[in-house]
This record gives C-alpha cells, sequence and structure tokens, in this order.
C-alpha cells in the first residue's frame, strides 16, 4: 500500500520504540511497496502484450487464482516453519522472478506464453509466503497494541499507494521493464530488513501433522466462530465487488487512450483518500464500536462508488473513488485487527490463509469477467453490475447483528469471536 507519515501518527508512536517493531515496519513497508508497483504493472504490460481488456483480465486472472489456490497451503507452511526463513524465500523468490520480468522486457524477448509463466511463479510464492509478514507481527506487538498496528499499516499503505500510481506510471512511461525492477529492489529491501529482528518469529510447537489435518483444525476452529461465519463471507463478496469495480475502471480508462500516468493519478486519488482515512482511523475505533464503524463504513463506500461505475467521466471517477475509500481504513482496520486480535498465534498463518482464500479465490475472476463484461456491455453495465453487489454486501452488514453488535476495542475481550 508507502512512506509512513509520521508527523500524522503521534498516537502510534510508542509502537516504534519497539526496535522489532521497527524493523518490521521496514521489511513489510517493503514487501507492500513491491505488490503495490506490481499490481500497477502488471495490468498495463498485460495490456501491452496482448492489445486486448478480455485478454489482460485473463492474465490478471490466472495471477490471481494460482494465488488463491496457493494460500491455503501457505497458511499451513507459515504455521509449520520459522516466519523469518518464509519472509526471506519470498523476497529471493520474488527478487528472481519480478526481476526476470524486466530482464526479458528490456532485451525484447518476453513474449505472452513466458510472461503468463513468470506471472503463475511470482503468484505461486505469493500465496505461499506473502501471509508470514502479517503472522510474525502478532509476535512482535501485543493484543493492546494489534488494532493501533493495524490501523497505522493502513496508513503506509495508503501513502505508498499514493506514491506509486504517479511514480508507477512515470517508471512505465520511461520503459515497461522499469517498475518490475523496482519491484525487485524492494523484495530485497524485505529480505535483509529480516536481519535486524531479534524476536523468535518461530511459531509455537505443537505436534507435526499431515497438512490436511492441520489446515482442517483451522477451518473447524473458524467454523465454529458464529462472527467469522458471517465476517468472511461478507469480505469475500466485498473484495469480489470492489476489485471488479477497480479493475474495470482501468480497464475502461485504457481502452478509452488514457496513459500509463492517468491510471496512476487515479491511484494517487484513491490513495490519498485512504491515507486521510487512516489518519482519522485511531480515533474513530477508538471511540466507536466496531460493529457499528464497520456497517456505517460499507454502506458509505457502496453508496460512493455508484457514480464510478455509472458515470464514464474521469473527473467523476476520481472524486468518486476519493469519498468512497476514505472509511476503508476504519473498516479493515476494526474487522480484521478485531478477527486477529482474537486469534490464537499459533493459528494466524492458516486463519489468514482462510481468509484470504475466501477473499481473493471469489475476486480472482474479477478481472476476467469485467475484462469480458466491458468488452460486450460497455462501462455503465459492467461495472455497474460490480457495483450493485457492493450495495448487495452492504445490505447484508446491515443486516448481521453479530456484527453490528461487535464492541469497541477495549472490550473485544469479552465479546468472543
Amino acid at each position: 500500500m508507502r512512506i509512513y507519515p509520521w508527523a500524522l501518527y503521534v498516537r502510534s508512536m510508542s509502537l516504534f520504540r519497539n526496535a522489532n517493531y521497527r524493523a518490521w515496519f521496514v521489511g513489510d513497508t517493503t514487501a507492500v511497496a513491491a505488490v503495490s508497483l506490481r499490481q500497477f504493472a502488471v495490468p498495463l504490460l498485460a495490456f501491452g502484450l496482448t492489445g486486448s481488456t478480455a485478454l489482460a483480465g485473463v492474465l490478471v486472472t490466472v495471477q490471481a487464482v494460482v494465488i488463491a489456490a496457493a494460500l491455503l497451503p501457505g497458511g499451513v507452511l507459515v504455521d509449520r516453519h520459522d516466519r523469518r526463513t518464509t519472509i526471506r524465500v519470498h523476497a529471493i523468490g520474488g527478487l528472481t522472478t519480478w526481476g526476470g520480468v524486466g530482464l526479458l522486457q528490456v532485451t525484447g524477448h518476453l513474449p505472452v506464453p513466458v510472461f503468463v509463466g513468470l506471472l503463475a511463479c511470482g503468484a505461486l510464492l505469493t500465496g505461499l509466503f506473502s501471509g508470514a509478514t502479517d503472522a510474525a507481527l502478532r509476535s512482535i506487538v501485543s493484543t493492546t497494541d494489534y488494532p493501533r498496528a493495524m490501523a497505522t499499516n493502513e496508513g503506509r499503505d495508503a501513502a505508498i499507494s499514493l506514491t506509486t500510481g504517479p511514480v508507477g506510471g512515470f517508471l512505465y512511461a520511461v520503459a515497461a521493464w522499469v517498475p518490475f525492477v523496482g519491484v525487485a529492489l524492494s523484495h530485497a529491501l524485505t529480505w535483509l530488513s529480516t536481519f535486524a529482528i531479534r524476536t523468535d518469529l518461530r511459531p509455537p510447537r505443537r505436534e507435526r501433522r499431515r497438512a490436511h489435518r492441520e489446515l482442517g483444525d483451522a477451518l473447524r476452529w473458524a467454523a465454529d466462530r458464529r462472527r467469522i461465519r458471517w465476517l468472511f463471507p461478507l469480505f469475500a463478496l466485498v473484495n469480489f465487488a470492489v476489485n471488479g469495480i477497480l479493475m474495470g475502471l482501468q480497464f475502461s480508462l485504457l481502452e478509452q487512450g488514457y496513459d500509463a500516468r492517468a491510471i496512476g493519478w487515479l491511484t494517487a486519488v484513491l490513495a490519498g483518500a485512504t491515507l486521510l482515512g487512516a489518519v482519522a482511523a485511531n480515533p474513530i475505533i477508538a471511540r466507536v464500536p466496531t460493529g457499528l464503524l464497520a456497517v456505517t463504513a460499507l454502506v458509505v463506500v457502496s453508496l460512493a462508488l455508484i457514480p464510478a461505475a455509472l458515470i464514464n467521466s474521469y473527473p467523476v471517477i476520481l472524486a468518486s473513488l476519493g469519498v468512497g475509500f476514505f472509511l476503508i481504513p476504519a473498516l479493515n482496520s476494526s474487522m480484521l485487527g478485531y478477527t486477529f486480535a482474537l486469534t490464537p498465534v499459533e493459528l494466524q498463518g492458516r486463519v489468514q490463509a482462510i481468509l484470504q482464500f475466501a477473499t481473493s479465490g471469489l475476486a480472482s475472476l474479477a478481472p476476467a469477467l469485467v475484462g469480458w463484461l466491458l468488452h460486450q456491455w460497455g462501462h455503465a453495465p459492467a461495472i455497474g453490475l460490480f457495483a450493485g453487489l457492493l450495495v448487495l454486501a452492504a445490505m447484508l452488514g446491515v443486516a448481521a447483528e453479530p456484527l453490528r453488535s461487535i464492541p469497541r476495542p477495549p472490550e473485544w475481550k469479552d465479546a468472543p469471536l
């Protein structure tokens, strides 16, 4: 998602007195920078190589499907092995894969099949190992500090996205290979940061069982929690709808002849709104009951994105995204903070993988679907379909008493999942 806006996060500065958190934060920042730059550059290069929104959507979907397929076994790996080691494996693999994309592109030897293969390799690494950094955080900060750490991360992510859009657009305009070199270098910095973390990042020792049984334990644990039974499907629907809207807007603008810099400014507006929302998230989360905050944010986001879906105008799209994404940090920090603050340390990797699988598994279909719908129907009908699904998700959130009743963070311990 990141340059950290220090002056705006005075209440979160106590986290940075923890040397291990500082090292983790640097490594996670470079990891997210790699993801953000990759997510910006891959659809542009896919469209550049194929010349088709439909085919570009298929390539992006291939990447997302591979990530989703690897998430569940990845969660087992993260809960079995030293999380420091898995972070390093992911970093070295990312350096090799995305550096390879950049090298082949600069030499002019990147045909579509090779690009698809490298996309799949990078996606496999992401699915298997990307959960390690988040799982490690629970070993570094206390349960009390966890919601603030989540809100701080949201703000940092937004700040990174704020710079990634314009910078990524500029880099891609210089040459299509340049952003991928940036991705590779970011992975190298993540690898280096792990040497500064002194906390033991190994998961608690437990009896080693077959992978499918360990995954089954986590699935049963999640299925037995009534709030998780609402949360995970709702997040899946929201993620599918938002992913379809954002990817559809990007493809629609590319099809109309907008260049990478215009796409970059769209990303910057979205990130700017998220950054401002992240600044407000800490006091909002502290004062407003978590369930009420999440439901309100979901309703506001769903209504605010309707104009972007129905009105094919660049200024309207920018304004709609700016309003809609202001409350996204509060939504994510409150609900995800609540979920993982109450998830046992030994289950962090698997439960995060289950949530990511539920959300990204469905969302992985969005790029191909919206690309095809744009080709068949045009802007408003194609993107409007996803906006309607987001409104449906908001209605389900309003109707879900287990979600609405989640209290403020100090009372989370009395509100079991």
